[in-house]
């Protein structure tokens, strides 16, 4: 582990993200997530992001000497002996992409063609199906991509028992099947059941006998997303199991962003206007505009795939590739890699035919305890907590010891107000100790858990390069990097010759306590009026001083507010130090938030937050020499929007520079509250005839 954040979470949605400094010396690393939650369940897998950092390590000339390898997988986890089966497999070379043919064939040891022409597709996954005789021996017979043939034997061992089969091509009904050798005698008890891993239940159970014909299931009457049907014994142990998708709710469960754009009067910058479709509730998305014939999007996951079928898989899905587009042909080769799923999730949800109960609480915000040591319990019950980032009033009980416990969605570096109520809701400011669980005692064995996550691999997000060129050429280093970064990322501007802007941020905060060590480092000076009860900001007016307005958010301050306000609380400042004919100094405020205007500072003991959740940092565009290179049309972004929220009644638009593009692509993923998910893939073509008319004036 090279660093660890924590992100708080809304809505499902989390955003934030790492410095690539240079420290980063390798080329390729895994950006992994989880919650405390998921470690309770050694089968639910991380999420992993593979990303390579481009032009740091030496390009390998070694060539590939491996050869083809074969993965066979067949349905229900075992070949059922003289019966007909079908079988997933997947091919690939270790070093190179997926292999995608449609010339393969399955032979017996004996030469003779069972089935010709089985095909597999660009994630190297096919699939076949045939009578399984027991006293024959199978091969499948491949090319390879320098046009050599290779036959490779199925060592699979044939199973003298019961399987399961699944049909689930047809578009209004599930058929399950029972397959079965002829060992098996008819007097033996089995049934086949479909479990639904959200309810946590059977949705269907039919006894079997050996004259069991295939049952059809009506997909209204099955959950939609991932089930799991399965052979039991009659002690309702399972036997085979297979699971599929059922498309039923898709439509209801993943939908599209409404997108359209027009150029600006200039032609070099492009507005996208986006809306949900009509009826749809808020949903928070993120926005990623590249090149048009990029290939920087590649991820191993989709929003789609991560949250309706990840977390019931042992092994790790292949992206969003089944959720590209609507077609079957994508249906049948999601059902295909579902064929291939093996059995030790569903192991683990189910004992006897009951569904695991799960005895962990879920894990809420940042967990903290404290004590109000001068509390008077005969008249003080409560108290009043909140952090000055959100402003959300919580009231927390005391308990008869003068303690109390409970979260909230704290920021790292953050203060939280604690204040005590007596019985008529009257606040004061009282002395109090305040402790937060140390998220950092983490003695989680997460090399068992990747172990167990079955890890992708890097083959799968490995660059993509059609055209030959040096990686190299015409690339930043790191170390420039990171100092165009940092000048990039100032906290300075200047409005006019007379105004800045200052941008408050954790350092600053951790230099300068208050609001007034940081305005005298500034240049303005502060005297004590004991008259009013506060503090007087002043600049030279020689030969006197000129008093400096202090405003926030446009009103006036107190000067008793001032005298204590914590630099914490400031988001941003303007201000003016000269004594000017037009425009006299001034100092004007923007907070976090207006967390204590409601009661006052002087009710309530302020802690700072040791450690909490990251906030998320600004994105800053890397600085590219040339708009025009390979590597910025292959791997360059034009625009990135890490949270926005939009609606089905105002359109949400955003306004990005094309740099020199004549057509973008943009990507579009997220959820509502509700748990519904957006992905939305669109090439944006402003020049074409059709939208040059629809400039904005």
């Amino acid at each position: 582990m090279l660093t660890k954040k924590m992100f708080l979470v809304r809505n499902g949605v989390s955003f934030g993200d790492f410095k690539v400094d240079s420290t980063f010396v390798k080329d390729s690393y895994t950006i992994m997530a989880w919650t405390n939650y998921m470690k309770n369940f050694e089968f639910t897998a991380p999420f992993l992001q593979n990303i390579e950092i481009i032009g740091v390590a030496e390009q390998s000339e070694s060539k590939n000497k491996g050869g083809i390898t074969v993965l066979v997988y067949p349905e229900g986890q075992q070949i059922v002996a003289n019966t007909f089966n079908n079988v997933g497999f997947k091919i690939f070379n270790q070093t190179l992409p997926p292999i995608k043919t449609n010339e393969i064939e399955l032979i017996t040891g004996k030469g003779e063609r069972i089935q010709s022409n089985i095909q597999t597709n660009q994630l190297g996954q096919g699939r076949f199906g045939f009578f399984a005789n027991s006293t024959e021996t199978y091969f499948l017979k491949l090319q390879h991509p320098n046009g050599l043939r290779t036959t490779k034997e199925l060592e699979v061992k044939l199973h003298h028992g019961v399987g399961i089969s699944i049909d689930n091509t047809a578009k209004d009904v599930v058929v399950l099947n029972s397959k079965r050798s002829k060992s098996i005698l008819n007097n033996e008890k089995f049934s086949m059941a479909i479990y639904n891993h959200v309810n946590g239940n059977y949705v269907y159970r039919y006894e079997l006998d050996g004259d069991s014909r295939p049952i059809s299931v009506n997909r209204n009457q099955i959950p939609g997303g991932i089930n799991t049907a399965v052979i039991l014994d009659e002690t309702m142990k399972p036997i085979s199991q297979r699971i599929f998708f059922n498309r039923q709710n898709l439509k209801e469960r993943v939908g599209s962003v409404d997108v359209s754009y027009c150029l600006n009067k200039a032609q070099d910058s492009l507005q996208i206007d986006m809306i949900l479709p009509q009826g749809h509730q808020m949903a928070n998305l993120s926005l990623s505009v590249l090149p048009a014939e990029s290939n920087a999007y590649f991820p191993d996951n989709s929003i789609a795939s991560s949250f309706l079928i990840q977390p019931y898989l042992h092994k790790r899905i292949e992206g969003r590739y089944f959720f590209d587009d609507n077609k079957r042909s994508r249906d049948y080769q999601m059902d295909t890699r579902l064929l291939m799923e093996g059995t030790e999730m569903f192991d683990q949800y189910i004992r006897a035919g009951n569904a695991k109960n799960s005895t962990y609480k879920h894990e809420e915000d940042i967990a903290f305890n404290g004590k109000i040591l001068d509390a008077d319990l005969e008249n003080e019950k409560q108290v009043s907590l909140f952090s000055q980032a959100l402003g959300t009033v919580n009231f927390f009980e005391l308990s008869t010891n003068k303690n109390f416990e409970g979260s909230l969605p704290l920021f790292e570096g953050d203060s939280i107000m604690i204040s005590v109520l007596n019985h008529k809701g009257k606040l004061r400011k009282p002395k109090a100790e305040l402790y937060f669980y140390d998220n950092n005692a983490d003695t989680f064995d997460y090399t068992k858990w990747l172990s167990k996550a079955d890890r992708f691999k890097s083959g799968v997000s490995q660059l993509r390069v059609n055209e030959s060129f040096d990686l190299t050429d015409g690339i930043i280093s790191l170390d420039e990097v990171v100092v165009s970064e940092r000048a990039k990322e100032t906290t300075k501007f200047q409005i006019t010759p007379e105004i800045e802007m200052r941008l408050i941020d954790k350092a600053t905060v951790n230099r300068y306590p208050s609001l007034i060590n940081y305005i005298r480092k500034l240049g303005f000076q502060t005297r004590l009026n004991r008259k009013i009860g506060g503090i007087g900001v002043y600049v030279p007016d020689p030969p006197y001083l000129a008093p400096v307005p202090v405003l926030i958010e446009g009103l006036p301050v107190d000067s008793g507010q001032l005298m204590s306000m914590p630099l914490s609380m400031v988001k941003s400042m303007v201000y003016n130090r000269y004594v000017a004919p037009h425009q006299g100094p001034f100092i004007s405020l923007s907070l976090r938030s207006d967390y204590d205007g409601l009661y006052g500072r002087n009710r309530f003991t302020s802690i700072t937050v040791p450690k909490g959740f990251s906030r998320a940092q600004a994105y800053f565009a890397p600085n590219y020499p040339d708009y025009d290179s390979l590597l910025y049309q292959k791997y360059g972004a034009i625009w990135w929007e890490s949270q926005f929220e939009i609606n089905s009644d105002v359109p949400y638009s955003i306004t990005v520079p094309l740099n020199e593009q004549r057509e973008v692509k943009i990507i579009i993923e997220g959820m509502s509250s509700n748990g519904f998910l957006y992905y939305t893939e669109q090439i944006c073509s402003p020049f074409e005839t059709n939208h040059s008319s629809n400039q904005q004036e």
